[in-house]
């Protein structure tokens, strides 16, 4: 089975360091690893309703106000998506409130690894499993 993530950075210079973190965290993970990118929240929503993804991988972007409501009306559209969100370090601030409104994995961006990528990558991958089994009566 695969995974499925949608990484979403507006910094086209960061998206290439994603794209690098994402190949790296591929080939040290022991389940197929799918992903596509998105420049713009506006592209992320077109591809969470086509694609269907596990996880989005969310470059948080200070300079938007309404970030958290953003974050939420997300995860209001899709129950069953993850969200990580890579925080700058001008927005640590946030950290509880990214928290609170229902993202299951929050990270400094110069922090963020590939070996940090595969251990939530494997963490959510076995929590989506189990999840499905509970759904269809299996345990």
């Amino acid at each position: 089975m695969e995974f499925r993530l949608l990484v979403a950075t507006e910094n086209s210079e960061f998206g290439k360091t994603l794209r690098e973190l994402t190949e790296a965290a591929r080939a040290m993970l022991p389940i197929q690893l799918e992903v596509l990118h998105a420049s713009s929240l506006d592209q992320v929503r077109e591809r969470l309703a086509t694609w269907h993804p596990d996880a989005l991988m969310l470059d948080w972007n200070p300079a938007q106000a309404n970030m958290m409501e953003t974050l939420a009306g997300l995860l209001a559209d899709h129950a069953d998506l993850r969200v990580m969100v890579l925080l700058p370090d001008s927005a640590q601030e946030y950290r509880e409130a990214v928290w609170g409104a229902g993202a299951c994995a929050c990270i400094p961006r110069d922090r963020a690894d590939p070996e940090w990528l595969q251990a939530v990558l494997c963490v959510m991958n076995r929590a989506r499993d189990r999840e499905a089994r509970v759904r269809s009566g299996v345990r």
